[in-house]
This record gives C-alpha cells, structure tokens and sequence, in this order.
C-alpha cells in the first residue's frame, strides 16, 4: 500500500455528513457498548496480536469518504491501493483508501468509517437487487460475541444501518 499524499473526492462530502450524523449514535446493542462484551476486539485485535501477520486491522473507505478525514490527524494512517492492484467492484476506479487507526480503541467516534459503523453487519443485495444486512462473516482473526452468540441487534441501529445503504 502507498502512503497518501493527496486526496481526491469521487462522491459528495456532504453526503458522508449526512450519513455519518444519521449514524454517529447507532450501536449495534442500543444503549449498551458492545465493547464491553469482548474488550472492543473488533478495534484492538491488532494489539493483542502482533505475532499474527494477519492481524493487521485496515479498514476500507467507500469511494469519496477520505474526504471526511482530511482534517484529522493523530488517531489513523491513510494509505490506498488502485483497482488495477487489486480485484474490486467495476464500479471502483482509481483509487481505493484505506484507514488504520493508530491507538485502537481510541478514535474519533464522529469520524469513524462507514465499515466501523455498519459492523457486526454488512450489506447484501439478493438476486432481485433487494438490500439485506446479515452477520459480517468474513475472514476476521477474532469472534465478535455479537456474532457468535447471535444476540439481537438492536432496531435503532438496523433501522439507521439499514437506511445508510440504502442511501
């Protein structure tokens, strides 16, 4: 990955603003912090692990969202990668930004990305183009109790998720 050295929009900020005001109190267990559940391992499995090369926790930006960190400093690296570099959606072109927070758990909450948001879920769409949100299961180095135990997710957080992937 190559280190950023300017930014580029593909998408509106403003947007993003919306998004991330709509979402900045959603959490996946309502009022509780899920991460008191697993010691927030969703965000500090990289610490805990540094023997474990597949430990390092980068968390993608979607098109146009590195713009809502240009300002910021202190609690992340930036880097992307171009699509050519690897397989992404054909949609994806040029550059694809990645985010690796640098003291985890401790971030700017307002800030954090629309992946961070969306966990313990991600979205799907069926054959018919109908939107679904299921578990996040894909090849993570740690288990989510949310995931595991299949607790229930809070209506709030599905409501405000479920609306931002739609947008």
């Amino acid at each position: 990955m190559q280190n950023v050295k300017e930014m580029k929009s593909s998408i509106r900020k403003k947007d993003y603003l919306k998004i991330y005001n709509m979402t900045n109190n959603a959490s996946p267990l309502g009022e509780f912090n899920c991460g008191e559940l697993c010691d927030s391992i969703c965000c500090t499995v990289e610490s805990q692990n540094k023997e474990d090369i597949y430990s390092e926790m980068v968390l993608y930006l979607l098109p146009g969202e590195e713009e809502m960190l240009e300002h910021e400093s202190g609690w992340f690296e930036m880097y992307y990668e171009t699509t050519d570099e690897i397989e992404y959606p054909d949609s994806w072109d040029g550059e694809v930004y990645y985010i690796k927070c640098t003291n985890p758990p401790y971030c700017n909450r307002k800030l954090r990305p629309i992946q961070c948001r969306s966990f313990p879920v991600s979205p799907h769409l069926d054959k018919d183009n109908n939107l679904h949100l299921i578990f996040d299961v894909d090849d993570v180095t740690y288990q989510c109790p949310i995931i595991s135990d299949k607790l229930d997710l809070d209506e709030d957080f599905l409501r405000k998720i479920y609306k931002m992937w739609e947008s």
